[in-house]
């Protein structure tokens, strides 16, 4: 199938586990049936799609079974593939069971699947793995990934865990555990310890030319996922400028390369009642993004997938030009005297379709993309840009549904929707690359940041450019959609 986003048929994709091998990615992930009202990750398995090019996805059905409503892996969650040396791929994944409990709580444990191919694998029932109550609580132990590491000779396991007696909201850790022969395994210093989260779900490392990186995912300080870079795997870790990748939209992403190129693999979230005041979601639409690293300072930006880059491939003309309070001369967009707001606004084809433009400008304020707008700017989303604050963010107009008789209820002191924002590096021009395939939409800026967000109730209406203040300058603005089979 030819997707920009995948979504399984009847489920919903949660966190995924990709690996590489022989131009094969292999996208494992969360397979979510939400079989019960109101709850998620429920009778979760893992199911499977492969790619050679983030072009075309196949999708091979479910990977590991779930085990009897009373056997630990009734719920089979987040882990990671490695290959040994006999090339006999071991899966560990998370196993949970809610009714099996250990100091009266309900604990993860580690459970193990193998198989001579990545299309059969099959769980060893009797391998169980679980934290050792000493160093680490008992009912935090989930999401292994599992690594050789050539320098030290043995395998490396990190998990999300929890010191044990540490506070409830500053206690997450990363955990850390060593095996030569991945059955055994011992408990050891924890890997890395911030004193700053609840937990770091998902945790991951990979090596890019000179750096390596620490992935990990969180949800009390923000929801996203973070990374931090260092010289050496043993640290210390540094905190980027702008150390996640997308916004809180898409969540748990994890990375797989082919040793010259690296992608990074995500679930963008549902939200409840597929509207926009809904809040979000467990679990959603899977999402690839490119990693590209910046070699002197280790730092890493996201920009489209190859795939992505020529998905929208037909132009269409830009129809239906509308000035808004503004005059549009010689590609310089200036709001009216006397006016705050200025926009130029197209017809957008209907359905799926991308925007690709360039803006330039001289001491904004603020200045944006408007999308499935009406006339009137009454109605739609804005992507909003304040270069002077170094931020960039999603809203939309209305910001909620009035909430009352009072024409105040309308969230106005609300300034963008802040699960989107994003730090904008300072720059006097951006290149944007807006791609929307139905309610998700992601913007690809100066090949460095995307913002990805769910877009449920405006559907169509104009797109275009909006000022506050001062000039815009618009650069080859495109309309695309995809090629007619």
């Amino acid at each position: 199938m030819r997707k920009l986003f995948f979504q399984p048929e009847g489920a919903w994709a949660g966190d995924l586990i990709p690996y590489y091998e022989n131009g094969v990615y292999y996208a494992f992930y969360l397979h979510d049936p939400r079989c019960y009202k109101d709850e998620y990750a429920e009778n979760t398995t893992w199911h499977l799609v492969t790619t050679r090019d983030f072009r075309e996805l196949t999708y091979c059905g479910e990977a590991i079974a779930r085990g009897a409503d009373d056997r630990p892996n009734k719920n089979a969650y987040t882990g990671s593939v490695v290959k040994d040396q006999n090339n006999v791929y071991h899966v560990f994944y998370t196993a949970f069971n809610g009714d099996l409990k250990r100091n009266g709580e309900a604990v993860q444990t580690v459970m193990k699947a193998t198989g001579t191919d990545l299309y059969h694998l099959k769980t060893e029932e009797e391998w169980l793995f679980m934290a050792d109550d000493v160093k680490y609580e008992a009912f935090d132990w989930r999401d292994p990934f599992v690594f050789y590491d050539k320098e030290e000779g043995c395998y490396k396991m990190l998990l999300a865990a929890r010191k044990k007696g540490s506070g409830a909201l500053r206690g997450g850790c990363i955990a850390l555990c060593k095996s030569e022969d991945l059955e055994h395994w011992s408990y050891e210093e924890p890997f890395y310890e911030p004193e700053r989260y609840v937990t770091m779900e998902c945790p991951e490392v990979f090596r890019m030319g000179d750096w390596y990186y620490l992935g990990f995912s969180t949800f009390n300080d923000r929801f996203c996922t973070h990374y931090r870079k260092s010289r050496s795997l043993n640290g210390p870790w540094e905190i980027p400028v702008d150390d996640v990748y997308d916004t809180r939209a898409n969540y748990a992403i994890k990375t797989a390369g082919n040793g010259e190129e690296r992608y990074a693999f995500g679930w963008i979230a549902s939200k409840k009642g597929n509207c926009d005041e809904g809040p979000w979601e467990w679990g959603g639409t899977m999402d690839f993004l490119k990693i590209r690293q910046e070699p002197e300072t280790g730092d890493l930006h996201i920009v489209p997938t190859e795939g992505a880059e020529e998905y929208f491939g037909q132009t269409v003309p830009k129809e239906g030009e509308i000035l808004y309070c503004a005059q549009l001369q010689d590609k310089r967009l200036s709001k009216k005297p006397g006016t705050e707001l200025g926009a130029v606004l197209y017809d957008v084809p209907a359905g799926d379709f991308e925007m690709e433009l360039s803006v330039s400008h001289e001491g904004f304020q603020e200045f944006g993309i408007a999308l499935h707008v009406d006339r009137d700017l009454e109605t739609g989303y804005y992507l909003r840009f304040f270069p002077k604050l170094n931020l960039v963010a999603w809203d939309r107009w209305p910001r909620k549904t009035q909430a009352g008789k009072y024409q105040w209820q309308i969230d106005g002191d609300v300034p963008y929707q802040i699960e989107t924002e994003r730090y904008l590096p300072g720059t006097d021009s951006y290149h944007i690359r807006l791609q929307q395939e139905g309610s998700i939409c992601s913007v690809y800026i100066n090949d460095r940041i995307v913002l990805s967000s769910r877009l449920y109730d405006h559907k169509i209406g104009k797109a275009g450019v909006y000022t506050t203040q001062d000039d815009v300058i618009i650069e080859d603005l495109f309309l695309r959609q995809i090629h007619a089979l």
